[in-house]
């Protein structure tokens, strides 16, 4: 195996490892498949949402709280495409669930770009549709208190 093969094939397996985690609560394990510095982004994120999260104990706190808000009914797909370069991947998911707080129901795509760096994940960033979350929630106010206020620094 080259080099090039096996790091896209730690990259794969860190991924999976990525939901698999999450799906479990596993928090000490998810937060162990991050870089100290790792970086998770949500480029579409309007304003008054929170769009950033650095370094393993703001990502994990996040993704926390987040895990207890929606009761997931299944996964629709989850594709996960190799890039040109092996320490990234791209995932394509689709989910549909019960939004805890307000009982209504959600669907959700999302595709998101994982970059890995020494074995862990470096940044991951997320694209999804903001406005199916908000509706879900109980509209965009409700939505904004309950994921997290924006940076009051911006960070690079």
């Amino acid at each position: 195996m080259t080099d090039t093969a096996a790091e896209r094939a730690a990259t794969l397996a860190l991924t999976n490892q990525y939901l698999a985690l999450f799906s479990q609560k596993d928090w000490d394990g998810f937060a162990a498949l991050w870089a100290e510095d790792g970086v998770l982004e949500f480029p579409y994120a309007p304003p008054g949402r929170r769009s950033r999260y650095v370094g393993t104990a703001e990502i994990v706190a996040y993704m926390r709280g987040v895990s207890g808000r929606m009761q997931a009914g299944g996964l629709q797909y989850y594709d996960v495409h190799p890039m040109l370069d092996p320490a990234k991947v791209c995932i394509e998911m689709g989910l549909s669930g019960t939004i805890v707080a307000t009982g209504l129901p959600i669907t959700q795509r999302y595709v998101s770009i994982v970059e890995t760096n020494g074995g862990k994940i470096w940044r991951y960033r997320e694209y999804w549709n903001p406005i199916a979350s908000m509706d879900a929630n109980g509209g965009r106010d409700a939505w904004t208190a309950a994921f997290g206020v924006p940076e009051t620094e911006a960070r690079s």
